[in-house]
């Protein structure tokens, strides 16, 4: 009879260890995005920027909707651009690291004589992305008293 209620009490133990998550923490990451379409050889490569309060998930250390970002990069192209169905890369980190990154990625594409990266002045939405919701990183003003009047 105690082997079974240990065996049961183990299985539950067992059972409340796996369904722990990491924790999300909301802290500034800075980003940069790549783009390229199959079609076209022009590459697209944004500049470095801070995004105040991105959620990054401690344990695994990735940027939480990272894809909505990617998203972001790919309407903008499309629309603005001219670049039908861009292929869009997102990435983070600290600001060290990003700079050769990007160096690297640039340098990787100058390379070849046919195809052309192009810097453009693309900035992401200061929307963090957390799971399926969007949350806005400032909140509106409330309108004063006087101008109620």
């Amino acid at each position: 009879m105690r082997k079974s209620v240990f065996y049961l009490l183990f299985f539950f133990a067992f059972l409340l260890c796996c369904t722990t998550e990491a924790k999300v923490k909301q802290k500034p990451v800075y980003i940069f995005g790549f783009a390229t379409a199959f079609t076209d050889s022009t590459g697209y490569i944004t500049d470095i920027q801070c995004l105040d309060s991105a959620f990054v998930d401690t344990k695994t250390k990735f940027l939480i909707g990272r894809n909505m970002y990617s998203i972001q990069l790919q309407e903008y192209l499309e629309q603005n651009e001219n670049c039908k169905h861009p292929i869009t890369s997102i990435f983070f980190g600290d600001k060290k690291k990003l700079e050769k990154k990007r160096l690297s990625i640039r340098n990787r594409y100058e390379k070849y004589r046919d195809f052309t990266v192009k810097p453009i002045n693309y900035v992401f939405t200061p929307e963090a992305y957390y799971g399926d919701e969007v949350v806005k990183t400032s909140s509106p003003k409330k309108a004063s008293k006087r101008s109620q009047k």
